[in-house]
């Protein structure tokens, strides 16, 4: 604090409710926008009271949670990753069965790429030749037509 000045004091009505909300498991940012101060004003008013801040710590974000939840509309990379944090990182082939392969990838079944139950782990080999014969189904289908 600089010398000459005063400590800050607060209203003993906004601190009991900030109190109160705190206890009540409101965040910082949430009591000061109720209060219409900042983050840090909050912060100051809490540790110049005594009250005591909880240790931080990250809120649940998986799934729906997650502010930038996309849901369906997910992009390869996102749904492979979701498929990884689930599932893990494969290291057998569901069609071979080998566990001595070098890559192995999740490959999607029937075109469903959001079902995440939709994937199987095959190695790189079994992932190409399961795409190829997607491929020339779906090309088949499309010269019937």
């Amino acid at each position: 604090m600089p010398r000459g000045a005063k400590p800050k004091v607060y209203a003993p009505e906004i601190v009991s409710l900030v109190s109160e909300m705190y206890q009540a498991n409101h965040t910082q940012s949430e009591i000061a926008a109720a209060i219409g101060a900042s983050q840090k004003v909050v912060w100051n008013l809490m540790r110049r009271s005594g009250i005591a801040a909880r240790i931080a710590a990250k809120r649940d974000q998986w799934g729906e949670r997650n502010h930038q939840w996309s849901g369906d509309d997910a992009g390869k990379q996102a749904l492979h990753r979701r498929l990884y944090s689930r599932f893990g990182k494969p290291c057998k082939c569901s069609k071979c069965g080998t566990e001595e392969a070098k890559h192995y990838d999740y490959a999607n079944l029937t075109g469903r790429y959001e079902d995440l139950a939709d994937y199987a782990p095959m190695c790189r080999s079994c992932h190409w030749k399961y795409d190829m014969k997607i491929n020339n189904i779906h090309s088949m289908r499309r010269e019937v037509k």
